[in-house]
């Protein structure tokens, strides 16, 4: 195994940390990625403390915790101002939080490590053909990302669809860091048609500008009506559900300022054939509705590159891992499915539920619990509670809790 040729199909995060840890471990690793100057494109991200402590073990956590910022609390209202979602770090575990990152100094933190551990990445180069991956590999890893077009040679059953909604978003500065200082991913909703987000996301890669992420909801099939209504019309439902972002639409001035995205969600019977292996977006892509898909990403490549260290084979690894992965990743999935109607439908009933009685049903001790440890990315399962796994088990070790002060500049 110490010989061991690994061929990687993506250079995002998962792709990336995976190359990083193999090669690290001694293996010759190569990464291929289709665009020519690769970037993290995307709004901001939530790092859950499982993420924390994948960083931990990548090396990555001390220069990543200086330029993001530190979240305690997800905080979301209705129009009336009453309280649906209210959860805070600290219940969980005292001193725990999470931490708002711009994408670009994730993967600028992951791209030095790759190349620093001596890993060959190939830019504008798309693999459309898991027979070209796998030639001259002992070890293949399908890592580009929710719509894979590797993912379907493989013999692993599964599916993959587009949901009907998605967001536009934008990363802009955050004037005066008001938001920034109040460590909180702030939500508004009207009914489940409408979803505003603000998560303060830490300084910008290259200039340290402090900056927010604003999301907020839109179907796909009404993308070009809101492109055709303007910007006006778009600030005006906006400030009609928070008036309290003024200064934040202040600063998007043109439409092109927002991007959209849609989320696929993609389920696999199993994450392996043979010597090949999918991680990733590629393998359990998701609604962001519990904001995991990062956590997630990174918790595969720390549990693939320890499987591989720990057996005599490719097929063995593979086979472990997936065992190790499977259960923890259905979860997530089927949670996300059934969160995403009460948050993104043109529903009327699962929102008046949702702001009837989440608020206060999650405050029962038990639902509390395993809110909290769904939120922080440890639950293991319907019926089972928090899998310390995913902090210690795979060798990974709890994050030093202890945030650095916030900066007042």
């Amino acid at each position: 195994m110490q010989k061991l040729k690994v061929s990687i199909a993506g250079a995002g995060f998962a792709g990336l940390a995976a190359a990083v840890l193999l090669a690290r471990a001694g293996y010759r690793v190569r990464v291929f990625e289709r665009f020519e100057t690769p970037q993290a494109l995307g709004a901001g991200i939530l790092i859950q403390p499982t993420g924390l402590a994948a960083l931990q073990v990548l090396g990555i956590q001390t220069e990543i915790l200086a330029k993001g910022v530190r979240i305690d609390r997800l905080f979301g209202v209705n129009p009336k101002g009453r309280a649906v979602v209210d959860l805070t770090y600290a219940d969980w575990r005292q001193g725990a939080f999470g931490v708002g990152l711009h994408r670009g100094v994730l993967f600028e933190s992951l791209w030095k490590a790759a190349m620093d551990a001596g890993v060959d990445i190939v830019t504008g180069h798309e693999v459309t053909s898991l027979d070209a991956l796998q030639r001259d590999a002992d070890l293949c890893i399908i890592a580009d990302g929710a719509h894979s077009i590797l993912r379907s040679q493989t013999s692993i059953p599964g599916s993959t669809h587009d949901y009907p909604w998605g967001a536009l978003w934008a990363v802009v500065p955050d004037p005066n860091h008001r938001f920034a200082a109040t460590n909180t991913l702030w939500q508004w909703y009207r009914r489940a048609h409408q979803m505003l987000g603000i998560m303060p996301t830490g300084r910008r890669p290259g200039d340290g500008v402090p900056v927010v992420s604003l999301f907020w909801s839109l179907p796909a099939h009404e993308l070009d009506h809101w492109r055709m209504a303007g910007l006006g019309a778009w600030k005006s439902q906006v400030r009609a559900l928070s008036p309290n972002v003024e200064d934040v639409l202040n600063t998007i001035d043109h439409p092109d300022a927002l991007t959209w995205a849609q989320y696929a969600d993609v389920q696999l019977s199993r994450y392996h054939a043979g010597n090949t292996v999918v991680i990733g977006d590629a393998a359990h892509a998701t609604s962001p509705q519990l904001g995991q898909g990062t956590n997630m990403a990174l918790l595969d490549a720390v549990t693939l590159a320890q499987c591989v260290s720990t057996h005599n084979d490719v097929p063995t690894a593979l086979a472990n891992y997936t065992r190790q992965r499977k259960r923890h990743l259905a979860y997530y999935g089927a949670a996300s499915r059934m969160l995403t109607p009460m948050f993104q439908s043109h529903q009327r009933l699962l929102p008046w539920l949702r702001d009837a009685f989440m608020a206060p049903v999650t405050k029962l001790p038990l639902v509390k619990q395993a809110n909290l440890q769904t939120l922080t990315g440890v639950r293991g399962g319907w019926l089972e509670g928090e899998d310390a796994r995913w902090l210690t088990g795979t060798q990974i070790t709890p994050p030093d809790l202890n945030f650095p002060p916030r900066s007042t500049s």
